[in-house]
């Protein structure tokens, strides 16, 4: 068992049911050798303490809720989804608390205008497609189709289960830099492009 202070790196996961087990298993695992601490969070699950995957696993929850994801980017920690769990980030959004259902995080960068907590801010994402209608439907700025990994803000996304070493080596680089990501990937005898 890992212990871990105020200062180590912290990510958020978010799982749904149906999630495929290698897109929860794989950020998990790397961010995890990389001395992250990792939570996961259920959104859109038929029981509250745990996810059903796509073949049936079940992983348990560190929490049921997206208020972990809210107060994580209004914290200014790191969130990042892949596939379909993109739409729970939108959830986060759609249900905040201030009833501002989001804007668009500005081009010029910062934290926007007006006071808005960054949990209630839209980004530029990517997700599985066949949940693309919907994230744009909720205004949201897509991603081009090719781009596997898109990190905006403190927000990473990736569209699938092929895009899951290459979303978990993103995080690890985005938390503790290159020289961390080399260093994970090293052992893991990692293909240069994936």
């Amino acid at each position: 068992m890992a212990s871990y202070s105020s200062t180590t790196p912290s990510a958020l996961i978010l799982i749904a049911d149906g999630t495929e087990e290698i897109e929860f298993v794989t950020p998990y695992d790397v961010l995890t050798r990389a001395g992250f601490n990792v939570h996961s969070v259920g959104i859109n699950t038929a029981v509250s303490v745990y996810a059903r995957c796509s073949r049936n696993v079940r992983i348990v929850l560190d929490s049921p809720s997206l208020r972990l994801v809210r107060e994580f980017r209004d914290e200014g920690k790191w969130v990042a989804s892949i596939c379909a769990g993109t739409t729970a980030l939108v959830a986060s959004v759609a249900t905040h608390p201030d009833g501002a259902g989001g804007g668009k995080e500005g081009s010029g960068g910062g934290g926007g205008s007006g006071g808005q907590k960054e949990s209630a801010r839209k980004v530029r994402v990517t997700s599985h497609p066949s949940v693309r209608a919907d994230v744009v439907a909720a205004g949201w700025e897509y991603a081009d189709e090719a781009e596997r990994v898109v990190v905006s803000g403190k927000v990473i996304t990736s569209r699938g289960p092929g895009t899951a070493l290459a979303f978990s080596l993103a995080i690890v680089e985005a938390l503790a830099g290159r020289a961390k990501r080399e260093e994970v990937m090293g052992p893991m005898i990692c293909a240069e492009t994936l």
